[in-house]
């Protein structure tokens, strides 16, 4: 339940919907810059729970009671990062209460796949071939028609919860149950699978306009499930690639009406020709937001808050210092007996942060999804893929044992 409106401050209050870790840095730094922080998240294991001034719980995707707790206590502003399932939330806040951020109908159409991909077609940005679809036959006939390989997607989650890569008929119909498993609206995308090399950025917005592109490499696990699990940058792009960028980017924030956010863009470069995957109106997770403030020197977390009380922050970018970051990730499931950082990996003079989420005793899944993580590793690096390496080398030197028990299956 939301807590009581108490006596005005004089700070300003920041709601920020969701506790999880990604949501932590926003937190933190909203409380550093002075102001009123209330943390929406149900209750449960959320590191984010206690570090605001209050904790409202409640599910962020119960639009109607946020709304009437926001209204009642009287807030200044409202933010997400990192997850897409609240911006149906933030969006009816920002349209009902006067607020600065994305509208209901961008933020609908960045959280509903089917949405955003109607969107895109009608405002001619490039994309991948798809049908939406309601039952496993009409998602085989999709798949005939499209022809295989397809992702199954499931039209409103995130942290690639529900995304499959399926090569033949015979994955169909697990692709198409892992998909509905996690879907609310019950709606499945059959999208055909584009070959060529993903990449993404995090794309900077002020009022209606593209004010910054970052693009980033992403480092992805193997199909069929092909989950994000570490980014680096810089992208070497040619300097015509990036002009192709800033326009598709700038078509997809158009069509979907996406106004004063930092958006987290998918894209891939397939036979020549650059395509739009999915753009978000919140930042990305598996630690983009560090990503940028390494590469470009400026604190993201500050920006996407600065955006939100209505100002119009500069972006400086002072640095354009290489980095990488790594999920940390259990190759089993099970219960956690021992995880240690070695010395040569916590003072390794290139690391820039490095966070363990678990400790003995607690119960780990095997990495297949974003939420799976147990933490996770930034580095500096002489470029990129020197930064990779090291991020990939530093992760394996960390200790972690698990216990493999059935229940944790």
């Amino acid at each position: 339940m939301a807590s009581a409106p108490s006596p005005n401050s004089g700070k300003h209050r920041l709601l920020v919907l969701g506790g999880g870790v990604y949501q932590v840095p926003l937190i933190r730094r909203a409380r550093e810059m002075g102001l009123e922080t209330i943390v929406v998240t149900p209750q449960g294991p959320y590191p984010g729970i206690n570090l605001g001034h209050h904790h409202w719980d409640l599910d962020t995707t119960d639009e109607t009671r946020i709304l009437a707790a926001a209204r009642d206590f009287g807030i200044d502003a409202v933010v997400t990062t990192g997850t897409d399932v609240c911006l149906p939330a933030l969006g009816r806040l920002v349209d009902e209460l006067g607020l600065c951020g994305p509208s209901a109908a961008a933020a609908r159409k960045s959280a509903d796949k089917t949405l955003m991909k109607q969107a895109f077609l009608e405002r001619g940005v490039p994309t991948a071939d798809y049908e939406i679809v309601a039952s496993i036959a009409d998602a085989t006939r999709a798949a005939s028609r499209i022809g295989f390989p397809v992702m199954i997607k499931a039209s409103d989650s995130s942290g690639s919860r529900g995304v499959t890569k399926v090569d033949s008929p015979s994955f169909l119909e697990t692709a198409w149950q892992r998909a509905l498993a996690v879907s609310r609206n019950q709606r499945i995308l059959v999208e055909q699978y584009l070959d060529g090399v993903e990449f993404g950025a995090q794309a900077f917005v002020t009022g209606d306009k593209v004010v910054a592109i970052f693009p980033h490499n992403d480092t992805v696990t193997l199909p069929p499930f092909q989950t994000p699990v570490g980014h680096s940058m810089p992208l070497d792009f040619p300097p015509e690639r990036a002009k192709e960028l800033h326009e598709i980017v700038g078509k997809a924030v158009s069509a979907l009406g996406i106004r004063n956010a930092v958006c987290n863009v998918d894209l891939i470069l397939a036979n020549g020709r650059m395509k739009m995957l999915e753009i978000g109106a919140r930042m990305g997770a598996t630690c983009l937001p560090e990503n940028v403030a390494v590469f470009a020197g400026f604190d993201v977390y500050e920006h996407l808050i600065r955006l939100a009380l209505g100002e119009s922050p500069e972006i400086k970018t002072n640095c354009n210092q290489p980095n990488a970051a790594l999920l940390l990730r259990a190759q089993i499931s099970g219960i956690v007996r021992e995880i240690r950082v070695p010395d040569e990996v916590a003072r390794h003079p290139a690391v820039v942060e490095l966070r363990v989420d678990v400790k003995p005793g607690d119960r780990v899944r095997r990495f297949q999804v974003g939420p799976d993580r147990i933490g996770h590793i930034v580095v500096k690096g002489a470029d990129a893929s020197d930064a990779e390496r090291l991020a990939t080398k530093l992760a394996g030197a960390i200790v972690l044992q698990v216990h493999s028990t059935k229940a944790s299956e």
